[in-house]
């Protein structure tokens, strides 16, 4: 902290010399020209105060403030030993304000030069770790989806073999879980591939979609479980994972729902490019550590304890989609609303 500190206040201490120096080298009756050099140069000083100040609360980390903090030195140290030496020159003079502007110009530069150096650091960093983190993720999968098959198989045959009510359950409960845990690994290439992919340039016929999805739950529920109030003509920009979204939210609907009677209401609006699509239900809401996964702010160990990925895959498709996805709570139910472009 005492190294940032020192960082941004070098800054700041630059800013305001030059606010000082601008009023100080103000000569009484110039004329209007002057005063407008004056005034280039005391703004000048308080934007580096004002980036100063912002720097210092931004999420630049410690070294990469000092690193702008030195091109800010760098640049008001090579120009103020030209303007030295130019001084020592006969028969040349340079008026204070014009020594306070050539020095806020050179200082404004390097701040913009030492942030983009600083930003070109961290994409290149951002990309290091997006490399490693894809092969780990891939890495992952590839075991998961190898150990979960073996688990799997081993737990059915374990079902059929075993007679004792108790066994059979214990045994039950293994296969569940382990093709649970296959589940995640397809969640997980969702995800994968909606940080990786472009925004989709393609057409979904949104009403198609939803029908779609909504007939894989009409053998577990009834048809009229679901209420769907989707425009037949209504397209959105998107592609296969858009189904996947409604299918998470579908999902949730009828899970998290009304125990006694599952009811699930679906309707889309357009308005201003974008389509707002809305998943509603009738019951006391997703517990609060799943839908604690939408807030970025969130602590890790907040999160942990969650019992699916679903709210993250709609969410990354969301934000692909350059879209939003955000779960109300009100006396009716949840609401569970994405917000994508219209086609």
């Amino acid at each position: 902290m005492v190294r940032r500190t020192l960082a941004v206040g070098s800054i700041a201490l630059t800013g305001l010399g030059l606010v000082a120096g601008a009023v100080a080298s103000y000569p009484s009756g110039a004329g209007a020209v002057t005063l407008v050099l004056v005034v280039l140069g005391a703004l000048m000083g308080a934007a580096i105060v004002g980036g100063a100040a912002y720097l210092l609360r931004s999420d630049v980390d410690t070294d990469h403030t000092l690193r702008i903090a030195g091109w800010n030195l760098l640049g008001v140290a090579l120009l103020g030993l030209i303007l030295v030496l130019a001084t020592t020159a006969e028969g040349v003079e340079i008026p204070g304000y014009v020594v306070v502007d050539v020095l806020g110009v050179s200082s404004v530069a390097h701040l913009l030069i030492g942030y983009n150096d600083v930003r070109r650091i961290r994409a290149e960093e951002l990309a290091r770790q997006r490399r490693t983190l894809s092969v780990v993720n891939r890495l992952t999968r590839h075991n998961l989806r190898n150990r979960t098959q073996v688990l799997t198989a081993r737990a059915s045959q374990l079902v059929e073999s075993v007679d004792g009510p108790d066994e059979r359950e214990a045994a039950e409960t293994i296969r569940d879980t382990a093709q649970g845990l296959a589940d995640v690994h397809g969640e997980l290439a969702t995800i994968q591939r909606a940080l990786n992919d472009k925004a989709p340039t393609g057409t979904v016929a949104l009403h198609d979609t939803v029908e779609e999805v909504v007939g894989r739950y009409h053998e577990a529920t009834s048809e009229e479980a679901f209420e769907v109030a989707v425009p037949e003509e209504l397209s959105v920009r998107g592609d296969e994972q858009l189904r996947t979204a409604i299918d998470h939210l579908v999902e949730n609907a009828v899970t998290h729902g009304s125990p006694d009677e599952v009811f699930v209401r679906i309707d889309a609006t357009a308005a201003d490019g974008t389509v707002e699509l809305a998943v509603q239900d009738r019951g006391p809401g997703i517990p609060e550590n799943e839908s604690a996964a939408l807030d970025d702010d969130q602590e890790a160990s907040q999160l942990e304890h969650g019992s699916g990925l679903g709210l993250w895959v709609v969410k990354t498709i969301a934000e692909r989609y350059d879209g939003e996805f955000e779960i109300g709570a009100g006396e009716d139910g949840t609401t569970a609303t994405l917000r994508v472009p219209a086609a």
